[in-house]
């Protein structure tokens, strides 16, 4: 029916408010709980660091972005301005920019090889 995707997310989040860290990986490949917890306990014993995600630079009431304002991506002025500039009300109204994901990527350039 979909939406296991979304589900998953959603246990994951609710198990790491509680203490515990899952990767979505594990969860799809233990679909039985009994096995997905004996999964877990070696996932705790080899667990990852968390990522650390550092803070947005970018104040609540910017009307104009730096490059120095981006933690998570390198762009320069012009870059920004033209971000800014397809954005409805401009610098104002964006929070954040970040670089697209792998997926994300994939499908940008088969939008745009089909234009």
């Amino acid at each position: 029916l979909g939406g296991h995707s979304l589900l998953a997310l959603k246990l994951l989040e609710r198990m790491r408010a509680r203490g515990l860290a899952a990767q979505v990986r594990s969860l799809f490949l233990q679909p039985r709980l009994a096995d997905f917890a004996q999964a877990l306990g070696g996932e705790q014993a080899d667990a990852r660091p968390e990522v650390q995600v550092p803070p947005n630079g970018i104040p609540e009431d910017c009307t104009a972005i730096t490059p120095a304002m981006l933690t998570l991506v390198a762009l320069d002025a012009q870059e920004i301005a033209r971000i800014a500039a397809a954005v409805p009300g401009g610098a104002a109204n964006i929070q954040d920019i970040y670089p697209l994901a792998p997926l994300q990527e994939g499908i940008l350039f088969h939008h745009m090889l089909h234009q």
